[in-house]
């Protein structure tokens, strides 16, 4: 009898542990998606979503965007880890490079982007939490590149680029499907409209989190 009763309490447990893992990863994150958003998001569209967050510079209006990928997690954190691989379905990106491995969650990654006839250079210091999915990035600075010892590797930012920081993260919908969120900050140095930021930040929202879809979904045509 006791050995029934030990099986029936070991059981209840195992439940109890589904049902906050299922909780966990259906319950979407409610602070930026509502029903009728992951319906959306099942039929192949971006939602975007504006929110403040939090920065050493204080507080700053943030557009966030999010998308589903018919990819386990596992495969897309792995997509989302590789930064070298992602000029293959971001057209705007002309390179990547990871200059240096700090420790196994850090790495700093040099980059160029191209709007129009103008090209962009920059290094970012990039933190991976792995056992949550999250991925922040910010433009290096000073005191890193010393703390680091790296100035021999380190090329200037091109001029005109003011800040650039992010963050960026997977929550697995069912053991097939994933939502990736992708909340990228560029901050230009030369004054412009907060309407032209704005729909910069959006489009670049949508070419990552498009791109990465069709990447991963195997409907992309590599760049040559």
């Amino acid at each position: 009898m006791n050995r029934i009763k030990i099986i029936c309490v070991l059981v209840i447990l195992v439940f109890g542990l589904l049902v906050l893992y299922h909780n966990a990863y259906t319950d979407v994150d409610n602070s930026l998606l509502k029903q009728a958003d992951v319906q959306s998001l099942r039929e192949g569209n971006i939602v975007i979503k504006k929110q403040k967050s939090k920065t050493q510079e204080g507080e700053i209006a943030r557009v966030a965007g999010a998308i589903l990928i018919q990819k386990p997690i596992q495969e897309v954190w792995k997509c989302i880890l590789d930064w070298e691989r992602m000029p293959q379905y971001v057209d705007t990106l002309d390179y990547y490079t990871v200059l240096a491995k700090i420790n196994h969650n850090t790495s700093i990654i040099e980059g160029q982007i191209h709007v129009a006839f103008l090209k962009f250079n920059y290094t970012l210091l990039v933190s991976n939490d792995e056992r949550n999915y999250y991925q922040k990035w910010q433009l290096i600075s000073e005191n890193d590149i010393v703390q680091y010892n790296i100035q021999k590797n380190i090329k200037p930012a091109s001029t005109g680029i003011k800040n650039i920081e992010g963050y960026q993260y997977c929550i697995p919908l069912d053991d097939n499907n994933t939502i990736v969120y992708y909340a990228p900050v560029v901050e230009v140095s030369v004054p412009v409209p907060g309407f032209v930021e704005n729909n910069l930040t959006q489009k670049s929202i949508k070419d990552y989190l498009y791109g990465i879809k069709r990447y991963l979904e195997g409907g992309y045509n590599e760049k040559k």
